[in-house]
């Protein structure tokens, strides 16, 4: 019965901490909270997080400060956070090249599992195939044959080497047995004024970028690269529908403290932003600038990212996708 003093006293420090968590939601936070976005000001990133952000500073009756931390493709920004106090004071709100970052770099200063502790999955965008008018294809049988026939020759461009939408390529030329040739630019807006201008054949977009033009005629959608046909565009197909299934992929942003935030810490803040997004206001707000809203636990938030690190690491291991 030795076991059983053990066990007491177990029992007895359990119960000691009860209190001094519940006390550590109740009183969190206590002053203003440090956002740390890894990608410029005025993207869909930056405008996503400030206006949520708004909403959550309300709810916690504190200020939510947004600092973008840019450099190293967000790398610099991740860094920071993970060697942040983790109080829960100091958060990362960040894209999915998070979890392409970990796939395409060779060495990571950080290990995402281990040093990040996931709050909650906050929206995504959809990824829509956009082509030129000049390629002569109007559905995805039509661009699969003709990039097929031209093997290697057809240009598509992305927001850089290694980006969310050069792996969105490179894996669907894998499912389609398809080749071509990739054109990194200095962000999305370079590559979409490169389509729209006609030195590109074609690229996966975020359906919210690709939108404006699409409806004033100078790009074609082709498919959407998602579960569901998309509100906005009723009438375009899915990969899934047009023989590609699984083929499903988005731009999704989620919220991080540093690993070792107190767990009280953490509910308070998912607790935070899941009240936040689920305001109708804000939900309506958000989804009139292209984004769907995701809500998940922690623990769901985790086993989402693992699974996204397990593919685009495929992926960029298949396609030879290396950054520096």
């Amino acid at each position: 019965m030795a076991f059983l003093p053990r066990l007491l006293a177990g029992l007895t420090l359990a119960a000691a901490l009860l209190p001094l968590a519940q006390a550590q939601q109740q009183t969190f936070p206590q002053r203003p909270l440090q956002v740390v976005v890894p990608v410029a000001a005025g993207g869909g990133t930056d405008v996503l997080a400030r206006n949520v952000g708004q909403k959550v500073s309300e709810i916690l009756g504190q200020p939510l400060v947004v600092e973008n931390k840019l450099g190293a493709g967000g790398n610099i920004g991740v860094e920071m956070v993970v060697k942040a106090k983790p109080d829960g004071y100091t958060l990362l709100f960040s894209p999915s090249t998070i979890a392409t970052n970990v796939a395409v770099y060779r060495k990571l200063p950080y290990d995402l599992l281990k040093d990040l502790q996931a709050i909650t999955l906050i929206g995504q965008t959809d990824v829509v195939l956009v082509v030129h008018p000049s390629v002569k294809a109007t559905n995805l049988k039509e661009f699969v044959e003709l990039a097929r026939s031209r093997s290697g020759k057809m240009n598509f461009g992305s927001a850089g080497l290694g980006s969310s939408q050069h792996l969105t390529a490179e894996y669907f030329n894998q499912l389609a047995g398809t080749s071509s040739n990739h054109i990194p630019y200095k962000g999305q807006s370079q590559a979409m004024n490169d389509l729209v201008g006609g030195q590109l054949d074609y690229m996966f977009s975020p359906l919210q970028n690709a939108l404006p033009f699409i409806r004033q005629g100078q790009i074609r959608a082709i498919a959407l690269a998602a579960k569901q046909r998309h509100r906005d565009q009723p009438q375009l197909p899915t990969l899934s529908e047009s023989g590609y299934p699984g083929a499903e992929v988005s731009n999704w942003f989620a919220v991080y403290a540093p690993a070792g935030t107190p767990q009280a810490v953490v509910k308070r803040l998912h607790d935070a932003y899941a009240k936040a997004l689920a305001q109708p206001e804000t939900k309506a707000k958000l989804e009139s600038m292209g984004f769907d809203i995701l809500q998940t636990t922690p623990e769901q938030a985790t086993d989402f990212m693992r699974a996204e690190l397990v593919r685009w690491t495929r992926v960029a291991a298949q396609a030879g996708i290396k950054a520096e």
